[in-house]
């Protein structure tokens, strides 16, 4: 039988190999900006139109995200990993928006150059364990003509390229 800590580090090594686009979450609350960089964001629903993410509840947008309600999931651009690393503790949280092209939607920022937006209002907060899993509809849509999402994986980021598959003959 592995010790808890074989099964953790085991658990964390498994993760690594699973690829995860990077997003910025994004909200305001009582006149600051808030953000935080996640890899945890997944499409729930098209009826309704509805998208889940974790966020750690010890991270600073935890509360403000969730008092708010409104917020802003901006899904970065391979060439934005400066503001992944931004949002990610890599500056201080009243620094963080001093990188990239930040613009207002009703009043939530979002990143103008992201390769997609999505504006959400929160349906639920639901808590397990050190995460909360914030369930949002959404409300509208910003999007890139190109494909080229920022990729983390195995400790890094990674770029994508379409494959190219040969038909059965």
């Amino acid at each position: 039988m592995l010790s808890q800590d074989l099964r953790t580090e085991h658990f964390r090594q498994s993760m690594r190999r699973v690829a995860s686009t990077v997003s910025v979450i994004t909200c305001r609350h009582e006149g600051c900006r808030y953000g935080i960089t996640v890899t945890s964001v997944t499409p729930l629903s098209f009826a309704p139109m509805s998208i889940l993410a974790c966020v750690n509840r010890n991270s600073s947008i935890s509360v403000p995200l969730k008092e708010e309600g409104h917020y802003c999931i901006n899904v970065l651009r391979a060439s934005q990993a400066d503001i992944s690393n931004s949002f990610s503790g890599g500056r201080p949280a009243e620094r963080r928006f001093d990188i990239g092209e930040w613009t207002e939607r009703d009043g939530i920022p979002y990143l103008a150059s992201a390769q997609a937006n999505l504006f959400c209002e929160m349906d639920q907060a639901i808590s397990y364990a050190t995460h909360d899993i914030i369930i949002g509809r959404v409300s509208g849509v910003a999007f890139a003509s190109d494909v080229d999402p920022l990729i983390y994986q195995n400790g890094a980021y990674a770029l994508t390229s379409p494959m190219v598959l040969q038909k059965a003959g």
